[in-house]
C-alpha cells in the first residue's frame, strides 16, 4: 500500500511541485494572518458568583447571602471545590470545576440554574452575577486618562474628565474587534437629596414620606390608545424629572387650605457622583482607567494598535487638557516574546540547514532542508484550522521540532542515494530507497509522537496551558512524515534526473575519520571489553547526579523575568480613603524618583489589594491600598527588579510602626540582604508632607509578579472549622512552626480586623405599642446614614440614582440618631432613639469559607536563594504533624504553589509513564523482541544525567517546562538507539557467524555519522532559544536546556553504552542457550 502511494506521487512530479508551491503559499499567508496572543486561549474551569448587599456587614453577608448560595452550589455535580469571601456590602464565591468533568458547560449551566432557584435572599440583595473565567476575552491594554495640571490645579473637574472618558469609551466600543470596555476610577452620577432633620421635624415629616413622594412622582406609564377617525394615538402618563430643580419642586404634602411642602423646603438637592469605595491613580494623578477587552477571535496586537490610534486621535481633540498613559500593554509583551521566539526559530533553522551542508552535498542538503518550511507551512494551516493561535507556547512547540523535522528526510535521502550509487535508475532508486525505510522512519516518528501524545490528556490548569506544545509537535511530525514519504522522493527524482549525483553523500571528511578511528572506535572497543565496569560507572554517575540534584538543585514552577511588582499597604482599621491615600502618595514619591528608563508606569488603588480580578487573596477596605509598578524590560535596565524593590523599600519603611519595622529588619537579616549605602533617605531629606506619616503604617509588603499560568502562594496552609477563635489559635501554632524553617519570609494569615460594628437593636414591644414596624425603623436608620435610592432617572445613556439621606455633618456620629423619626399607623412621628439600643463590637473585614466551612489561610513567601516551595512545605508538614489532632472538627491541608506543583507533576508523571509504555510497544513490534526495546530505551533515564549537570552549571532551577522537555526528550533519544540497534540486527542477519563484539564495532562505525547528524540538527535547532542568541526568554530556557543537553548526553549513551547493553543482553542470551542445551544433553 505504502509503496504504491510513493510510486503514484513519484509519477506525478508536476503535481508534487505545484502542491509544494501551494503549501508554502497558503502556509505563509496563514502564518501572517493568524491571531497572535501571549498565551493560549483556555478555559480555567473557574466560575465566579458575585452578589452585592448594600450596607451589610461581613457577618450579615455570610449568614444571609453567602450561606444560601453555598447550599445551592453543593447540590451541583462536577465541582472540585468552592471558596467564598463575605465582605462589607458583597459576597464573592469562586468555584473550581473538577478537571475530570467532560462536559464543563453543563456544570456552568447547572450552577446558573441552582442560583436562579434561590428564593430566600434579602430583598436589597442585587441579583447574583455568575461569570465563567476564560482567557478568550482578555484585557489587552489599559488607557489611563487624567487631567493636565496648570498652576498646581487640574484643568478639568471630575465631571469634565468623566465626560471626556465617556467620549473615548464610545469611540473604542465602535471598534469591531473590541468586545467591551471596563472602567476603573469611574463614578456613576447621582442625585443627592440631603434632608435637613430639623426642618423635617418642624413640618412633621419623616424621611419615608420624602422617599415615597419621589418614588410616586417619577413615573412614565402607558395609558393606552385613542382611535381617531383616520389614525391611532398613544397616551402616556408622564411625571419624570431629570434635573435637581425639578426634584426640588416635587410636592411631599398638600392640604385643602392650599398649603404644601415641597422637597426644597426640607432638603438640598445636588447632582454629583456616588461615593466611591476606591481611589484610582495613574503615575500619581487621579485617573479614569479604560480597559480594552478584545473579542475571542480578534488579534491582540491588531486590537491594541487600533485602540492606540483611536486614543491618539481623541487626545488631539482635547486641546491639551487630558493626558494619557498606556498601561499593561499586552501587545508589547507579545511582540517582544514572539519576536524573540521567531528570531531563535530562524537562527535554529539556519544552523540546522548549515549543518546539513557540512555533512551532505548541496543538492541533497537543499532537498532535505526544504522539508522544514513545507512541514511548518502545513503545521500552520492545521493550527489555524484547529483554532490555535501564535503564542509563546505554540511557538515553543515549533522550536522543539525544527531540528527533528529533518531526521526522517536524512534517512530517506541517504538510502535513495545509496541506490543511485549502485547504478539504479533515478525513478527506481527513489522508489526503492523510500519504500525500504518506511517502517524504521515511521517508528522513529511514532516514538516521538508517543512521548508527546499523552501530554494532550494532562488534567488541570497546567495541562490546558501547555496543551498546544504536544499538539504542535505532533502536527509538525505528521506533516514531516507526509513530506518525507510522498514529496521528498519526487524532489530527489527531479534533481537526480538531470545531473550526475556522485559525491552528493559526502565522503567522511579527514577530521571526522580521524575522530572516528582515533577516538570513537578505540573508546567503544574499550567499553565493550570492560562492559561491567562501564555499567557500574554509568550507574554510579546516575546515582551521583540524583544525589547532587537533591542536595543543591532548586525547583521553581514557572521561572521567568520579573517586570512587575506590587506594593501592598495596610493602614490602621477605620481610616478614610483620603487618609490611606497619604501613605500611597509617599510611595508614589519614592517610585517617581527612580532613574529614567527603569519604570514605565505605576498604578495606585486605594481601598483594595488585588493582583488581578480573580485573585483569591483580595482584600477590600478603606485602610488597604496598593501600587503596581510596571518596569521596563529586564534587558533595557542596569538594575535588577530585586535591587529596585530594595531601594523603594528603604525609602518608604519610615512609615512602618515599631512592630512592623522590627519584623522587616528581622526578615532582611534572615535574607542576608546587603543594603546599599546611600539608597535610604535620612529623615531630614523626606518631604515635609510625609513626616507626619512616620511610624503610622501597619504593614508594607513587596511582591514580584511573574507570568505564566496562575499559581498559588509558595506556602498556603488552609485550616477549616467553625469557630474563628479556635481557627486563630491553630493558625498561631502553624505560624510558630513556619518561623523555625530557614528561608521562610512574610509569615501571615488572611484574618483581617474590620471596622467596629454598632449593632442597633429595636425594642419589639415598644415598637409594637407605638404602632411602628421594625422594618420602618431599620429603613429610617438606613436612609439617615447610608441613604436610600428612592427612584432612578433614566437618561439616554445612563441611569442616575436619586439618593435620599442626611447631610454629612449628621452622619458623623450615632448621637444624631435622635433626629431620626418614623411615622406610626396614625401618622404621628415617633423618635427612633426611643425605640432602640445599641452596642459596639469589633468587626471582621472578611469571612472566608472553603467548601462551605469557615477558613483561615496561613501564608508565607520564601527566599528562593535559600529554599524552595516544595522543601519548605515538606518541612512544615513534619513540624506541624499532630497539631490538628488536638482540635476535633477542624481540618488542615497544604495548598498554594505546592498543591499546584504536586497536581501538575502527578499529571506529568502519568503522561510520562503512558508515553514510555507506548514507545515500548512500538519498539517491540519493530524489533519483534521484548528485550531489545529495553536496550533502546536505556538512553532515556540516563539522559537525565546530562540535564541535571546542565541545570546546575547554568544555575537554573528545575521547572515544570524542564520536566516537559525531559518527557519530549524520551521520544527523541530512542531514535538514535533505533538506528544503531537496527544496524546491528541487519549485520547479524547478513553474517550470523560474526561475533557480537565485532558486529557492534562495525555498527558503531557505520552509524556514527547518522547519529551525530540527527543529534546536531536537533541540538542546533534548540541552541538559540537555550542561550538567547536571538533574544532571551527566561520562561522557555529550561525546556530548551533540558532538551538540548539531555539529547547531547544521550548521544554518548547511544554510541557507547547501548552497544555495551546489547553485548550484555546477547552474552546473557548465549549463556542461557548454552546452559539449556547442556542440560538437554544430560537428560538425553
Amino acid at each position: 500500500m505504502g509503496t504504491s502511494i510513493v510510486e503514484y506521487f513519484l509519477s506525478k512530479s508536476l503535481f508534487v511541485n505545484l502542491l509544494t508551491f501551494l503549501i508554502l503559499l497558503v502556509g505563509g499567508f496563514t502564518a501572517a494572518t493568524m491571531n497572535r496572543e501571549a498565551f493560549p486561549n483556555i478555559n480555567f474551569d473557574i466560575v465566579t458568583v458575585t452578589s452585592v448587599y448594600p450596607g451589610a456587614a461581613p457577618a450579615d453577608v455570610e449568614k444571609l447571602v453567602t450561606k444560601p448560595l453555598e447550599d445551592a452550589i453543593k447540590e451541583v455535580d462536577g465541582i472540585k471545590e468552592f471558596r467564598s469571601a463575605s465582605l462589607e456590602n458583597r459576597s464573592g464565591i469562586v468555584i473550581t470545576i473538577d478537571p475530570n468533568t467532560k462536559n464543563t458547560q453543563k456544570v456552568v449551566d447547572d450552577l446558573k440554574s441552582a442560583i436562579d432557584r434561590i428564593q430566600d435572599l434579602p430583598e436589597d440583595v442585587e441579583d447574583p452575577i455568575v461569570t465563567e473565567i476564560t482567557t478568550a476575552r482578555q484585557p489587552v491594554i489599559e488607557i489611563h486618562l487624567s487631567s493636565t495640571i496648570t498652576n498646581d490645579k487640574p484643568r478639568l473637574s471630575a465631571k469634565e474628565l468623566r465626560d471626556q472618558a465617556k467620549i473615548l469609551e464610545e469611540k473604542l466600543k465602535d471598534l469591531p474587534s473590541v468586545a467591551r470596555i471596563t472602567k476603573r476610577g469611574w463614578r456613576e452620577r447621582e442625585m443627592k437629596v440631603d434632608l435637613d432633620p430639623d426642618k423635617l421635624k418642624a413640618l412633621s415629616l419623616s424621611s419615608t414620606q420624602v422617599i415615597n413622594a419621589l418614588r410616586l412622582r417619577n413615573i412614565n406609564f402607558p395609558g393606552g390608545n385613542i382611535n381617531e377617525r383616520t389614525r391611532e394615538i398613544i397616551v402616556r402618563t408622564v411625571g419624570e424629572f431629570d434635573s435637581a430643580e425639578e426634584i426640588e419642586n416635587v410636592f411631599v404634602r398638600s392640604n385643602d387650605a392650599g398649603r404644601s411642602v415641597r422637597i426644597r423646603d426640607v432638603a438640598r438637592v445636588t447632582e454629583g457622583f456616588e461615593d466611591s469605595d476606591y481611589l484610582d491613580k495613574s503615575n500619581g494623578d487621579i485617573a479614569i482607567a479604560l480597559t480594552v477587552i478584545k473579542r475571542e477571535k480578534a488579534d491582540a496586537i491588531a486590537v491594541v494598535d487600533e485602540s492606540k490610534l483611536v486614543v491618539e486621535e481623541f487626545i488631539k481633540t482635547t486641546g491639551g487638557s487630558v493626558k494619557h498613559a498606556f498601561v499593561n500593554d499586552l501587545s508589547k509583551y507579545i511582540r517582544r516574546r514572539l519576536g524573540v521566539l521567531t528570531s531563535n526559530a530562524v537562527s535554529g533553522l539556519i544552523l540546522v540547514t548549515a549543518s546539513l551542508f557540512v555533512f551532505l552535498g548541496w543538492r541533497m542538503a537543499l532537498m532535505t532542508a526544504l522539508g522544514i518550511p513545507i512541514s511548518i507551512a502545513m503545521t500552520f494551516v492545521a493550527m489555524n484550522y484547529m483554532g490555535l493561535t501564535l503564542n509563546l507556547i505554540s511557538m515553543m512547540g515549533l522550536i522543539i521540532v525544527v531540528g527533528i523535522l529533518v531526521d526522517d528526510a536524512i534517512i530517506i535521502c541517504e538510502n535513495v542515494y545509496r541506490h543511485l550509487e549502485l547504478g539504479e535508475e533515478p525513478f527506481e532508486a527513489a522508489m526503492r530507497g523510500t519504500s525500504e525505510v518506511l517502517a524504521p522512519v515511521t517508528a522513529t516518528v511514532t516514538t516521538t509522537i508517543a512521548a508527546f501524545g499523552p501530554m494532550l490528556f494532562m488534567t488541570g490548569i497546567f495541562g490546558k496551558f501547555i496543551h498546544s506544545i504536544p499538539l504542535v509537535v505532533i502536527l509538525s511530525l505528521c506533516s514531516s512524515l507526509f513530506e518525507a514519504f510522498f514529496m521528498l522522493p519526487s524532489h530527489l527524482y527531479d534533481v537526480s534526473k538531470t545531473t550526475d549525483m556522485k559525491g552528493e553523500v559526502k565522503e567522511e571528511s579527514h577530521w571526522f575519520v580521524k575522530f572516528k578511528e582515533n577516538t570513537y572506535l578505540p573508546l567503544l572497543a574499550f567499553a565493550l571489553k570492560n562492559r561491567w565496569k562501564m555499567v557500574g560507572l554509568l550507574m554510579g554517575l546516575f546515582v551521583f547526579s540524583i544525589a547532587i540534584q537533591v542536595k543543591f538543585g532548586k525547583f521553581k514552577l514557572f521561572p521567568g523575568a520579573i517586570e512587575t511588582f506590587q506594593i501592598r499597604v495596610t493602614a490602621e482599621t477605620g481610616l478614610k480613603l483620603e487618609e490611606t491615600d497619604r501613605f500611597i502618595r509617599a510611595i508614589e514619591d519614592a517610585v517617581g524618583k527612580l532613574p529614567d528608563g527603569e519604570v514605565e508606569n505605576y498604578i495606585s488603588r486605594v481601598g483594595i489589594i488585588q493582583k488581578d480580578p480573580n485573585d483569591p487573596f483580595t482584600k477590600r477596605g478603606k485602610n488597604y491600598a496598593q501600587v503596581m509598578v510596571y518596569l521596563t524590560p529586564d534587558d533595557n535596565r542596569e538594575r535588577s527588579t530585586e535591587k529596585i524593590i530594595e531601594v523603594v523599600r528603604q525609602n518608604t519603611k519610615f512609615m512602618l510602626n515599631e512592630r512592623a519595622l522590627l519584623q522587616l529588619e528581622e526578615k532582611l537579616a534572615k535574607e542576608n540582604i546587603n543594603q546599599e549605602q546611600g539608597t535610604s533617605l535620612p529623615n531630614s531629606d523626606l518631604p515635609a508632607e510625609f513626616l507626619p506619616l512616620k511610624g503610622k503604617l501597619v504593614n508594607l509588603e513587596f511582591e514580584k509578579l511573574a507570568g505564566g499560568p496562575p499559581v498559588g502562594k509558595p506556602v498556603a496552609i488552609e485550616i477549616k472549622g467553625d469557630d474563628f477563635a479556635t481557627l486563630l489559635k491553630i493558625g498561631a501554632e502553624f505560624k510558630t512552626a513556619l518561623a523555625k524553617i530557614n528561608g521562610v519570609t512574610d509569615i501571615g494569615d488572611d484574618f483581617n480586623e474590620g471596622k467596629d460594628e454598632i449593632r442597633v437593636s429595636v425594642d419589639g414591644s415598644l415598637a409594637s405599642f407605638a404602632g411602628v414596624s421594625v422594618q420602618s425603623v431599620s429603613l429610617a436608620i438606613n436612609t439617615a446614614l447610608q441613604g436610600t435610592v428612592s427612584t432612578k432617572i433614566k437618561r439616554a445613556d445612563e441611569e442616575v440614582d436619586v439618593r435620599v439621606r442626611f447631610p454629612e455633618e449628621y452622619r458623623a456620629s450615632l448621637a444624631h440618631l435622635n433626629k431620626v423619626y418614623v411615622n406610626n399607623l396614625t401618622g404621628n412621628l415617633i423618635p427612633v432613639s426611643r425605640l432602640t439600643s445599641y452596642d459596639r463590637n469589633p468587626g471582621r473585614a472578611s469571612i472566608n469559607h472553603l467548601d462551605g466551612k469557615r477558613l483561615l489561610t496561613v501564608t508565607s513567601n520564601i527566599d528562593e536563594t535559600v529554599s524552595t516551595s516544595r522543601q519548605v512545605n515538606l518541612e512544615a508538614k513534619k513540624l506541624t504533624e499532630g497539631i490538628i489532632n488536638k482540635y476535633p472538627g477542624y481540618s488542615v491541608r497544604f495548598s498554594g504553589e505546592n498543591k499546584d506543583t504536586e497536581e501538575s507533576m502527578a499529571s506529568l508523571g502519568r503522561a510520562f509513564l503512558v508515553g514510555l509504555l507506548i514507545i515500548y510497544m512500538i519498539l517491540a513490534s519493530l524489533f519483534r523482541s521484548l528485550a531489545q526495546p529495553l536496550i533502546v530505551m536505556s538512553a532515556i533515564p540516563f539522559a537525565v544525567i546530562g540535564v541535571i549537570f546542565a541545570f546546575l552549571l547554568h544555575g537554573q532551577p528545575f521547572s515544570f517546562l524542564a520536566f516537559l522537555g525531559i518527557i519530549g526528550l524520551a521520544g527523541v533519544v530512542v531514535n538514535d538507539s533505533i538506528v544503531l540497534v537496527d544496524c546491528a540486527n541487519q549485520l547479524r542477519l547478513e553474517d550470523p557467524s560474526k561475533s557480537t563484539f565485532d558486529l557492534l564495532v562495525e555498527a558503531g562505525s557505520i552509524r556514527l555519522r547518522a547519529v551525530i547528524l540527527t543529534t546536531v540538527t536537533t541540538v542546533l535547532g534548540l541552541l538559540p532559544t537555550a542561550y538567547g542568541i536571538g533574544g532571551k526568554d527566561p520562561f522557555l530556557v529550561p525546556m530548551a536546556l533540558a532538551f538540548g543537553w539531555g539529547l547531547a548526553f544521550a548521544t554518548f549513551i547511544t554510541l557507547i553504552m547501548v552497544p555495551v547493553f546489547y553485548l550484555n543482553l546477547y552474552t546473557f542470551k548465549d549463556w542461557v542457550v548454552a546452559k539449556f542445551q547442556s542440560r538437554k544433553k544430560r537428560y538425553i
